[in-house]
């Protein structure tokens, strides 16, 4: 096991580095990314600094790469199409809309030209309806009471 750190060096670290990076470029995962940047950071200090055992090599990289991936998720959260739809949604909670249409239980409704999917119960087409909630892009609608 020893043999193995021993003959680690700042090449080794670069390759792992490009190799993550590459790899995330298929997957669209972005935390691959923040690991091969931490092999690659690895890679440049022990470039700079020579002669520095495996172990600690290894070591700095987990540090490196913990550190990285948690701050990575901290500040750079990846946002998807389905939290911005969400986001949008609940913008809209409080506000009046109409049911266009209600088919095999599926019931959407029409805010400006785009139509939503919604939730609700007694609920025909043309109806008034209030937004009162949002599961996940769904609104959740309750008949308006004149």
């Amino acid at each position: 096991m020893d043999l193995i750190f021993d003959n680690l060096n700042f090449m080794h670290w670069l390759t792992l580095g490009l190799a993550m990076i590459i790899i995330e470029l298929f997957l669209w995962t972005t935390f691959l990314l923040w690991i091969g940047a931490s092999a690659i950071t690895v890679s440049i200090i022990f470039y700079l600094t020579p002669g520095v055992d495996g172990l600690t090599q290894l070591l700095a990289f987990i540090v490196i790469a913990v550190a990285a991936t948690y701050l990575s998720k901290k500040y750079y959260p990846v946002k998807t199409i389905d939290d911005e739809l969400n986001e949008k949604a609940m913008t809209y909670i409080g506000k009046e809309c109409k049911v266009r249409s209600i088919e095999d239980g599926v019931i959407k409704v029409q805010i400006g030209k785009s139509l939503w999917f919604a939730k609700g119960s007694e609920l025909s087409v043309g109806q008034a309806v209030k937004i009162v909630g949002v599961d996940s892009s769904t609104f959740i609608v309750e008949p308006v009471i004149n």
